[in-house]
């Protein structure tokens, strides 16, 4: 039995208690729809009220993306003295001439609303910070984890547990392991880009360099990695050709089918 780990992010509320059994895909919390957003261009660039409309660069009904810029505040000479640019996605609603303010929907969906269970078992901790959930069907790990979240069938790739096989991972990695959970002793920067350009879905591995996971985090990859143990290692070879998900926050390999 594990005891599987699940943040809840801000603004989550449990809607599970402690001893209650989950299943799997049941929703654990649940958080409120956004409210609109206000940006006041005024107060944000230092403009009267008649120069703070003429700086806006989005008109209503217009949608708006992390990095846009909102508002651009300038010189007589056109040198730009500063912007406001958007930290959310959403649609631009309206302008308030008196306020100053601008008005933005902003997106959001469901799922985004809701966070489900990837797992069915006991609820052994729940706080408005942390969901545990004693479960058979996950194994967490201590080790660097990497990346975003992914799912795919698990793919062991023998050779590289061989004596000696690490030193030819590379060349042992093909086409085998396109959409695939890739196990294998130790990973490396060359075997993350190979297995990205084949279409691998993650990678699981024992070893992981220093070295590696600094240029790895400068990449910014979104593939999900996770270091796990040889004791892991073992129990995931009789998982072979089945799909799991690496679960990059919870550091656990959660066992779907």
């Amino acid at each position: 039995m594990t005891s599987l780990p699940i943040e809840l992010p801000e603004g989550f509320v449990p809607l599970i208690k402690e001893g209650e059994t989950v299943t799997v895909d049941q929703i654990l919390a649940k958080k409120d729809a956004p409210q609109d957003e206000t940006v006041n261009i005024m107060q944000g660039l230092t403009l009267s009220r008649r120069d703070a409309k003429k700086a806006i660069k989005k008109a209503p009904g217009e949608r708006i993306n992390p990095g846009d810029v909102i508002a651009i505040k300038k010189t007589f000479f056109g040198k730009v003295k500063g912007r406001i640019i958007s930290q959310i996605s959403g649609t631009i609603l309206r302008y308030e001439r008196d306020t100053g303010n601008l008005i933005v929907r902003t997106d959001f969906t469901q799922s985004s609303l809701e966070l489900i269970s990837p797992v069915a078992g006991t609820i052994s901790l729940c706080n408005n910070k942390e969901i545990r959930i004693d479960t058979k069907d996950a194994l967490v790990s201590t080790g660097v984890s990497l990346g975003t979240t992914g799912e795919g069938i698990l793919f062991v790739l023998k050779e590289s547990f061989d004596e000696g096989g690490s030193d030819n991972t590379l060349y042992y990695l093909d086409s085998r392991a396109e959409g695939k959970i890739i196990l294998l002793h130790t990973i490396t920067r060359d075997i993350i880009i190979k297995g990205d350009s084949i279409g691998a879905s993650g990678f699981l591995g024992v070893v992981i360099a220093d070295e590696e996971v600094d240029y790895l985090q400068q990449r910014k990859i979104n593939l999900p990695v996770l270091q796990i143990t040889d004791e892991l290692v073992t129990t995931l070879h009789s998982w072979e050709n089945k799909k799991v998900m690496i679960d990059v926050m919870s550091k656990a390999v959660i066992l779907k089918e």
